[in-house]
């Protein structure tokens, strides 16, 4: 379906963006650490539900073996699952409707512009535009930090652990 976002048109013309109104979902899982911007995605993912979202976990915990991961999600239900419980996780739930309290949705506003107010003949053609752009995230860190790294994160984090910048 058809992606909107706000675009630029001369004055006194109303701006004409095609529609469509057929879709495929793909869904992206996305880890990000707005402290050392390192991030981890998985993408073109089936559904989005307990299952994926354990798969995804298991993936995180493989890809960061070496840690004990902290997880703040929102409180959507796949989310509490008592599946999802693991001795090398601790989940955190932020308060209901606070999207602006995680860094993700930051990067997820991002990606959503990669493909606004455009049209695909099919989904591996919009997948190419999303696959490069989180390429782009992966490789840069410092982009990481700097979209989803919030003064009150870095703050917080920093007094905590007597961190200089």
């Amino acid at each position: 379906m058809s992606n909107y976002r706000r675009s630029w048109s001369k004055v006194g013309e109303r701006t004409i963006i095609e529609n469509q109104q057929e879709y495929v979902n793909r869904y992206l899982y996305s880890a990000i650490d707005p402290i050392n911007g390192n991030n981890f995605h998985m993408y073109k993912m089936p559904d989005v539900n307990t299952l994926t979202t354990k798969k995804f976990l298991d993936e995180l915990k493989k890809f960061f073996k070496d840690y004990h991961l902290i997880i703040v999600w929102d409180n959507a239900s796949f989310h509490k699952s008592k599946k999802l419980e693991d001795d090398d996780l601790t989940i955190l739930f932020l308060p209901s409707y606070s999207p602006e309290l995680n860094p993700t949705e930051r990067f997820f506003q991002e990606m959503r512009k990669v493909t606004a107010n455009r049209i695909f003949e099919n989904i591996e053609k919009q997948e190419k535009l999303i696959d490069e752009a989180l390429t782009n995230y992966m490789k840069n860190k410092e982009s990481i930090k700097q979209l989803c790294g919030y003064n009150w994160i870095i703050e917080s984090w920093n007094s905590k652990f007597n961190c200089r910048e």
